[in-house]
């Protein structure tokens, strides 16, 4: 048994009769189905927002299309949908077809690969480092095993389709260097970047500059330093000077990544934080700066980086995307 008949399965397992069955598919794409769903029929593009009951017969199942503004019904399995969809309602989909007897959808094509392009300029990667920060390998990250939200949230964002699409990829979590902390000790009280964050919220701007460049001084492997210099630039309007900081950041964060990287650097593994901070910053100085096509490319970067945890960087590559300035409110 595949997981199309275990799903088969778990969607008729109460019903009596193949009447009930349709009716459990018919409630369960209103349980599941993420809508609304981009399909063609005949060649002609619809979006499918519902899915109804029509006729106790195997293909029974109605799908509401919305063309130009109408509502038109059509049976759900004379429709082919748009690629990609999110897992969850694909399965579904395999389930019913395969249910009322009628051939798989085909498989969808391969995306392109993705591969993290740099975004450090030359001319900070002559910052000298004696030892690239370590990759540690965390197995692998599943999209199907990952949580996409309810059916209810609505569709997901194309460019996390994508992604889901793509499949499997390996996860790592970065070395972070904090000079003269611990790594075993997790004391805040003994971290400086946290002693700089108070100094900043406190307004204490000069002695959290003073704080972190003591750290870069120690030690310029400590992307997190750069990250909280850069914040601390690009609050006070000197984005090229934040932009600087946020790109030495970067620069030192992709001495750890191989030739070809493609892999995944989920927040939830705390030390990848301060890379992904210090990317977001240098998207954002790109934004800021007007610098379109870097700034896009920056926040689809950070979406491949860690889907899970996208929303931001989903949020700034939409206005990004649609060259909205950016303003102090994003």
């Amino acid at each position: 048994m595949d997981e199309i008949d275990a799903l088969i399965l778990d969607v008729i397992v109460d019903a009596d009769d193949e009447d009930e069955q349709l009716l459990a598919f018919c409630q369960a794409f209103d349980d599941r189905a993420r809508l609304p769903i981009a399909a063609t029929i005949v060649g002609v593009e619809v979006a499918i927002v519902a899915v109804d009951l029509q006729g106790w017969e195997r293909q029974g199942l109605t799908a509401v299309c919305r063309r130009e503004g109408r509502l038109h019904r059509v049976s759900l399995l004379d429709l082919v949908p748009v690629e990609p969809l999110d897992p969850a309602t694909r399965r579904l989909i395999d389930a019913y077809r395969r249910w009322a007897g009628t051939p798989a959808l085909p498989e969808p094509a391969p995306p392109t690969a993705w591969v993290y392009p740099r975004f450090a300029a030359s001319s900070t990667t002559a910052i000298a480092i004696d030892e690239p920060l370590r990759l540690t390998a965390h197995g692998t990250w599943n999209p199907a095993t990952e949580y996409w939200g309810e059916p209810g949230d609505g569709p997901l964002h194309p460019l996390l389709l994508d992604v889901i699409a793509a499949g499997p990829r390996p996860r790592f979590e970065m070395e972070q260097v904090l000079p003269g902390v611990d790594p075993d000790d997790d004391l805040d009280d003994l971290d400086p970047i946290v002693d700089a964050a108070d100094l900043l919220d406190a307004g204490l701007h000069r002695e959290a500059v003073r704080l972190l460049e003591g750290v870069i001084e120690l030690d310029p492997r400590c992307v997190d330093a750069w990250a909280h210099l850069g914040l601390i630039e690009f609050r006070r309007g000197h984005v090229a000077q934040a932009r600087r900081h946020y790109e030495l950041g970067v620069a030192v964060a992709e001495t750890a990544l191989p030739p070809g990287f493609a892999g995944v650097l989920p927040r939830g593994l705390i030390d990848n934080r301060p890379f992904r901070r210090a990317l977001h910053g240098l998207g954002l100085c790109a934004w800021r700066q007007r610098r379109w096509d870097e700034a896009q490319s920056i926040f689809v970067s950070l979406v491949w980086l860690d889907p899970g945890s996208s929303y931001d960087a989903l949020a700034c590559l939409d206005q990004v995307t649609s060259r909205t300035r950016w303003s102090s409110h994003d």
